[in-house]
């Protein structure tokens, strides 16, 4: 040792060390606090750990179980359809073309599903699968937002909440859209919290792979750019994202290029002419009641007074989750044609903003944590309750993608067993005719159909005359269905005037567990 340094070891006249039962104390004390810091924070993990157990499992239960319970519907009788079609399947090659109205990412992932036979089920399992996958990216959405509190009680509501359920439930095209637009929100989360725009054109590939499920969550790419206009720096350099929107774009532009290259370029753009000319088929009231109410009411008034509430501690994490949201909900009420489940990617935002809220509330006092744990409670059993119902009773639904078709599977399976191959038949409407199509392998013709190719689908073909179709022996069967005649009385009523006509014997009627009527078949003689 030096000299100096043996200088500066010494202690001085000056200085004044406290007793030793003082100095003891305070290191106590020390070791005290140090250790209910390390306590503290232990036990809230384990809380959040067991909340997102709860909601994995729960979310796994509500998705699986009593999948099969009810056939195909229209929507996945048509995607199933045509991923049958992609793998080369002679049932289904002659009914359902392989260029339709949107992107074949889905269809393409399930087509070995496909290839053989006519199963129904397993395209559902790889939505469910996509449903799953989507609750744990809303809980690292959470988490990365707030914390691991909010990510677990988010992911919990997601995993119950009705709406996501019963579209995870179907090979639906927005299922997947959703979990690849979530996995696009949470990379701008994390970008914005590093503030590293480098991360922007992943987030980018995300929402392209999200659009090539389904075209409209390029919108999500405007909700993007409003985020980083509101004054957040992660934008710069411009290089990062202007890259993004190339990437975003680029990954959209390559169903239709790939489409024009293999000679589709005319049916694509006919199922284009017939998108933007589609009529209005709901009122403006129709999203924040029916799609609202399946979202969960409570859910969402806990989201929106969490907002107001809590107004003063808004920062760019609530502006990064409401940009998701207003703006594809804004430009889907202004957009004529409205759909059940268009709106599915905003469900995840929509779950963080109400688990933040609760979070909130829970730590403003005991009293109010009280309340804020029977709040969380409160939702959950609000969006479980309807979720189990759909499971237990699964019933038909006027809306594409809200459920099943009861009935038209045990139809379909009869008419594959006891037609003759060329048979063709009548339905009310094209629903019934898809469903029909998949399941029995004969073609079916809607009566609602519009002549005018303006307002039909272009993979329908409309029965211009069906007094002389029938007549002539084109058609051999007609079928009633409850869903269909639901939705159309007049059709419905046509049908049945031309069952009389030609003096139509019912062979198979299909019936629910109370009796009632679902489904009946008439052969028809000229």
């Amino acid at each position: 040792m030096t000299e100096q340094a043996a200088r500066a070891a010494q202690p001085r006249a000056g200085d004044r060390r406290p007793p030793a039962p003082v100095l003891a104390g305070s290191i106590s004390r020390t070791m005290a606090r140090i250790a209910g810091r390390r306590h503290q924070p232990h036990r809230r993990p384990q809380l959040s750990t067991v909340v997102l157990i709860v909601a994995l499992a729960s979310g796994a239960a509500l998705r699986l179980i009593g999948l099969g319970a009810v056939g195909l519907n229209s929507d996945e009788a048509v995607y199933a359809g045509q991923a049958a079609s992609l793998s080369g399947n002679p049932h289904f090659t002659p009914l359902f073309p392989i260029v339709r109205a949107h992107p074949l990412l889905v269809q393409v992932l399930i087509s070995p599903l496909y290839s053989s036979g006519v199963p129904d089920q397993a395209g559902r399992y790889v939505a469910a699968a996509f449903g799953m996958g989507t609750i744990a990216l809303v809980h690292v959405l959470g988490r990365t937002l707030y914390d691991a509190r909010v990510g677990a009680l988010a992911a919990l509501f997601l995993a119950v909440m009705p709406y996501h359920v019963v579209i995870s439930r179907q090979i639906m095209l927005d299922g997947p859209m959703t979990f690849f637009a979530t996995a696009a929100l949470t990379t701008f989360a994390v970008a914005a919290r590093r503030s590293d725009g480098r991360l922007l054109p992943a987030a980018g590939i995300l929402l392209g792979l999200a659009a090539l499920c389904k075209e409209p969550a390029v919108i999500l790419l405007g909700a993007g750019f409003a985020f980083l206009a509101l004054g957040m720096r992660v934008w710069r350099p411009v290089r990062y994202p202007i890259a993004a929107a190339a990437l975003t774009l680029a990954c959209t532009m390559t169903y239709p290029v790939l489409t024009s290259v293999s000679g589709g370029a005319r049916g694509g753009q006919s199922y284009l002419v017939w998108q933007l000319s589609r009529p209005p088929n709901h009122s403006l009231s129709f999203y924040p009641v029916t799609v609202g109410g399946s979202i969960g009411a409570l859910l969402l008034v806990t989201a929106g007074a969490g907002l107001v509430l809590f107004r003063r501690r808004l920062s760019w994490r609530e502006t990064l989750l409401l940009c998701w949201v207003l703006v594809p909900l804004a430009y889907f009420e202004i957009w004529p044609t409205k759909g059940f489940a268009y709106l599915v990617p905003l469900a995840p935002p929509f779950a963080v903003l109400a688990a933040v809220a609760v979070a909130r509330i829970s730590r403003a006092g005991r009293v109010r944590a009280v309340g804020g744990r029977l709040l969380a409670v409160a939702c959950v059993v609000t969006l479980v309750v309807p979720s189990i119902a759909g499971i237990v009773s699964p019933t038909a639904s006027g809306l594409a993608g809200a459920g099943g078709l009861p009935g038209g599977r045990e139809a379909g399976r009869w008419i594959a067993g006891h037609t003759a191959p060329g048979t063709q038949l009548i339905t009310i409407g094209p629903s019934m005719a898809n469903v029909l199509q998949f399941y029995g392998g004969r073609r079916a013709d809607g009566l609602s159909v519009s002549p005018n190719p303006l307002h039909r689908n272009p993979s329908y073909i409309p029965i211009r005359n069906a007094d002389h179709a029938l007549r002539s022996g084109q058609y051999q069967y007609i079928v009633w269905d409850r869903f269909s005649a639901g939705r159309s009385a007049h059709f419905a009523a046509r049908a049945m005037e031309l069952v009389r006509r030609f003096h139509g014997i019912p062979v198979l009627t299909e019936r629910s567990a109370d009796g009632r009527r679902l489904v009946t078949i008439y052969q028809v003689t000229p």
